[in-house]
């Protein structure tokens, strides 16, 4: 490896489905597990782990996605998009993928004139289940092509969960001594949806800001978990720099009438059951004094 070479080894996501549960939800932190209800015929565990590879070159960007299947069920129509300096790469689709298969997505694209600086770089494995239901788990990440360099910016963002829709609010430092025009990407899951996935805010030297993206659920399982990402890009002088964001937003789980209600229908039971008690009672004295001779005198 030349010494202008960068290479990042990084595991991505692991996608893992429990086709036998009734219950679904996912969780991912650099990884995704979805777990989905199926027929029993289809049971078995579906687990997708994906390990992604990025070498930067002085002329290419190279990217290897290597995506396995570790359960025991098998996955179907299966595909990597990588997404990297603003133009988005698909594999060719895997029509199935059995029980302890790999397979490999290899991507490779020119870096010549790009402005040195970091960048960011989006890997999405779509894949669906033996019912065809789809499912998408997202990977976010930054790289730099030739000089490597830290961003003056911090930006953070509270775990939400997610009901219809609901606001994600970025807090933003801007740590240095120069102004800066913040170009600001919020990438989604396929399962979820915004009306406005970019947005330029302007933040003063040593200030903060709020910013704020309204998002959906679209597709998404009750009780699943999705890892979300935003990128912070801006330039300055010759040198391009990006900040990213990671956050967990958890969709709310359906509750039944019984569940939402069920104090009142435990009272309206217990006041049910007085009743009863009572009328019964008030038999019983009635038929007491009909049949007790002194009651007749």
């Amino acid at each position: 490896m030349s010494p202008n070479t960068n290479k990042y080894l990084t595991t991505q996501s692991r996608l893992e489905r429990d086709l036998t549960r009734s219950a679904s939800g996912l969780f991912a932190i650099l990884f995704a597990s979805i777990f989905a209800c199926a027929a029993p015929a289809l049971a078995g565990i579906l687990k997708i782990e994906t390990q992604t590879t990025v070498e930067v070159t002085p002329d290419l960007l190279k990217t290897s996605v290597i995506f396995t299947n570790n359960g025991t069920a098998p996955a179907y129509n299966l595909q990597v998009h990588l997404n990297a300096l603003g133009r988005q790469e698909n594999s060719p689709v895997i029509p199935q993928l059995d029980p302890g298969q790999s397979d490999r997505a290899r991507f490779e694209r020119n870096v010549t004139g790009v402005r040195k600086g970091r960048y960011p770089m989006t890997v999405r494995v779509d894949f669906h289940d033996a019912n065809q239901y789809p499912f998408s788990a997202l990977s976010g990440m930054t790289f730099h092509v030739g000089e490597d360099v830290n961003p003056s910016l911090i930006a953070q963002a509270k775990d939400i969960t997610l009901n219809k829709n609901r606001i994600l609010r970025f807090n933003l430092k801007n740590l240095g001594f120069e102004s800066q025009k913040i170009l600001a990407t919020l990438v989604l899951p396929k399962e979820f949806s915004t009306p406005q996935a970019r947005k330029t805010v302007d933040i003063n030297q040593r200030a903060e800001k709020a910013l704020d993206f309204e998002i959906g659920n679209f597709s998404a399982l009750p009780g699943a978990i999705y890892p979300i990402f935003c990128y912070f890009e801006y330039d300055a002088e010759d040198t391009h720099y990006t900040a990213v964001t990671r956050t967990l937003v958890t969709v709310a789980k359906d509750e039944n009438l019984f569940r939402r209600f069920r104090w009142l229908w435990i009272s309206l039971a217990a006041v049910l059951a007085a009743i009863l008690i009572i009328v019964i009672i008030r038999e019983h004295v009635k038929r007491s004094l009909k049949h007790d001779p002194d009651s007749d005198q």
